[in-house]
């Protein structure tokens, strides 16, 4: 197998806090209305009525809590898990 870095790419990204609609800055994230509201969250343990939903390429998404809204490099957006983005990202300069 052979081994390939990621090319440097300067991404546009914001944490999310729970708030939708376009008063919140996020336009892409709206009200999760899946699973029973009550039911918990098997990534965060919070109750589902405080998640968002998001569409993205490979389709919907639940958005946690404090996960990161990414917009990749031709305009799409996807969440990122903090862990996973503390990971790949830093702050560009």
């Amino acid at each position: 197998m052979a081994r390939y870095r990621k090319k440097p790419v300067v991404i546009d990204a914001e944490r999310w806090f729970g708030q939708v609609g376009p008063s919140s800055g996020f336009d892409v994230v709206v009200k999760y209305d899946g699973y029973p509201q009550d039911k918990k969250c098997k990534h965060c343990g919070m109750e589902m009525r405080y998640h968002g939903w998001i569409k993205t390429l490979e389709g919907g998404h639940i958005v946690c809590v404090e996960d990161w809204i990414i917009k990749g490099v031709k305009g799409e957006f996807y969440p990122c898990k903090p862990d996973i983005f503390e990971a790949t990202y830093e702050k560009a300069k």
